[in-house]
């Protein structure tokens, strides 16, 4: 590991550079995500992360932090490098063996740590990017350790996989996707290869050959996996017993459980298709996703051309089967719960996927032209991606401006009426509709807090808390007051559209939709 980061330095602190370049705005404008504003001033312990089975963020929490605040700038700028890290462990133990050129290795970094569909949303959110980072980087170490492992045979080795990948699946569940992404990335250059008749042949010392070699490291990898999710689920169980469950998963993301299970499988299937080749569906688009099509519909033609080149139909089943299968490796967990609903930030393997990618199409290509003209291509690509990355945190940095200067409008507009929110809880009825602007969102990026949930008043609160208000959140009573009062006002910014009842003080914002009264009123 030290004598490839000394011999790819140039590379490795390249993509580095290149990386905080994609996060520059963000780092250097401070803004809040939709969920941010429930821990940065959280005032007691709390035990959300276990209920969603993250207990491993709870036990990073009770550590590091005061109840689970994050440190502005802080967190992102570690989370950042931490992801880093894991890049270039990924980089270290896929590579390596295959004595990449320089500048294939800051490719694969580089494209590995800036892809806005995956790694933008997940540094987006500041209350768990670094310890998602962390998860990074001990996923990508116990998958190094699962390959000493398989050379060298120690049970140490074995042992320090299984936790490591245990804590990174307790991080986040998704981090089973990445190990597999890990492996199959590993398996399909050791095909690639061995067909091509290279030095190191992948089983070449062993008395069963390579497709023992194959056997082998896919049984023991996913002993190693399997033996982390379930002590995860073991663990997960106790807890649950303890302190109960929110059924993160059961219930949000289980396609089995949705009636028409074949539909649920099936669209979850298609939900590959969907992602890699950036394809709008149902009002959803994949933010960035002309970079994750152009890099795929190569890597098709690329694995077209490896398999038309392989001469027999093992080797040609040989490279069918792994170039799917890392194409299919960042959603198996979605697959084995029949979900399409997955985030980009629910899809960590995909940028790995990516890089493998990338990496796979530059070692194929050996014609000087047509190599200096992907390289030109794939240093376009990650332009787009800085460019992707910048543009996303300045759109959700202009929502998260409007907002502050609406909070910051109706607290001067309820201090100069003389009402007192320090006695009186605040009833916010309705929304603040959002502009119509040429700006993109991506999950929570440029979310309102006065617009989510067309008006969730307990976000709202905390968000005027963020801002320096000790506001209190009405209760169900006082919203069912405050909806009354409202038949007599006039919505917000005009006169009459802040009035103060007995025991709250009534915003009217808009007219509440039904997802109002759902999310505000239990209805």
């Amino acid at each position: 590991m030290i004598g490839f980061t000394k011999k790819y330095k140039r590379a490795l602190i390249g993509s580095l550079a290149f990386s905080f370049v994609c996060f520059g705005f963000m780092l250097t404008h401070f803004t809040l995500c939709i969920d941010d504003e429930t821990w940065i001033l959280a005032s007691e312990p709390s035990a959300l992360w276990i209920l969603q089975g993250r207990f491993a963020i709870w036990l990073f929490n009770l550590i590091f932090t005061v109840d689970g605040n994050f440190a502005p700038f802080l967190w992102d700028f570690l989370a950042i490098l931490f992801w880093n890290a894991s890049g270039v462990i990924f980089a270290y133990a896929l590579l390596e063996r295959e004595r990449p050129k320089e500048w294939q290795v800051f490719f694969f970094c580089a494209y590995y740590s800036s892809l806005p569909f995956v790694v933008g949303e997940i540094m987006a959110f500041s209350m768990f990017d670094l310890q998602v980072g962390i998860a990074m980087t001990a996923t990508a170490a116990g998958f190094v350790f699962s390959r000493r492992f398989l050379e060298q045979k120690r049970k140490k080795d074995a042992m320090y996989a299984f936790l490591l990948l245990l804590y990174g699946v307790a991080t986040f569940q998704a981090m089973v996707c990445v190990y597999v992404t890990a492996v199959v990335a590993q398996c399909l250059l050791d095909y690639l290869r061995l067909c091509g008749g290279k030095a190191e042949t992948p089983g070449a010392a062993e008395k069963t050959g390579p497709a023992g070699y194959f056997r082998r490291t896919i049984l023991t990898c996913a002993a190693i996996c399997a033996a982390s999710v379930a002590a995860y689920y073991i663990i997960n169980f106790l807890l649950g017993l303890l302190f109960g469950s929110a059924g993160y998963l059961g219930d949000n993301y289980n396609g089995w459980a949705d009636g028409d299970w074949k539909l649920a499988l099936a669209l979850a299937v298609a939900n590959i298709g969907r992602v890699s080749f950036a394809i709008p569906f149902q009002g959803e688009y994949i933010y960035g996703g002309s970079v994750i099509r152009v890099l795929s519909i190569l890597f098709v033609i690329c694995a077209v051309f490896l398999f038309i080149r392989q001469k027999g139909w093992k080797k040609k089943a040989g490279i069918l089967f792994y170039t799917v299968a890392l194409c299919v490796a960042p959603f198996v967990l979605y697959l084995a719960l029949a979900t399409y609903k997955t985030h980009g930030r629910m899809l960590p393997a995909l940028p790995l996927t990516g890089a493998v990618q990338m990496f796979i199409i530059l070692q194929t290509i050996k014609r000087p032209f047509l190599k200096k003209a992907v390289m030109v291509l794939g240093g376009y690509l990650l332009f787009l991606n800085a460019r992707n990355m910048n543009l996303i945190y300045y759109y959700s940095s202009i929502v998260y401006e409007k907002d502050c200067t609406a909070a910051a409008q109706i607290m001067y507009d309820i201090q100069a009426a003389g009402m007192d929110y320090h006695e009186k809880p605040v009833a916010f009825i309705g929304m603040i509709a959002p502009d119509e602007l040429p700006v993109l969102e991506s999950c929570t990026l440029g979310g309102s807090f006065f617009s989510w949930d067309d008006g969730n008043n307990s976000r709202i609160c905390d968000f005027l808390q963020t801002r320096g208000y000790a506001v209190q959140q009405a209760d169900g009573q006082q919203l069912a007051e405050a909806l009354e009062q409202t038949a007599e006002m006039h919505i917000w910014p005009q006169e009459g559209g802040i009035v103060e009842l007995e025991d709250v003080i009534v915003v009217y914002l808009s007219e509440p939709t039904g997802k109002w009264y759902a999310v505000n009123m239990g209805e």
